[in-house]
């Protein structure tokens, strides 16, 4: 049997995993609304635009949960998307190129 979830320890996006994450961001057109936000408010709004959004971007996804939990598509497919989805936005690193990403967007 599959895990559900497979425990996730960014701290670090690899320029492999900060491209892929970069692909959904744009996909799903994410933005932050005041960047001056709490991360946990940051965080908050982005869960929700991500998973409003979600199927816009569903292979890259797959692809990132893969390549962050180091497992198969297939498996990816079966973690638990609000549970990745929090302990994301909570890794600071992965927050930070989240709001580098969106802000860049905003600027350009």
């Amino acid at each position: 049997m599959i895990p559900v979830f497979f425990h996730m320890e960014v701290n670090m996006l690899t320029i492999k995993q900060g491209i892929k994450l970069s692909a959904i961001i744009d996909k799903l057109e994410l933005k932050i609304s005041d960047p001056s936000a709490s991360q946990k408010e940051v965080g908050s709004d982005l869960i929700m635009q991500i998973i409003s959004k979600a199927y816009k971007a569903e292979q890259e996804i797959y692809a990132f949960v893969a390549e962050i939990n180091g497992c198969s598509i297939k498996e990816a497919e079966k973690a638990d998307l609000i549970q990745f989805i929090k302990d994301l936005v909570s890794d600071s690193g992965a927050m930070s190129f989240f709001k580098s990403a969106v802000r860049s967007k905003v600027q350009g």
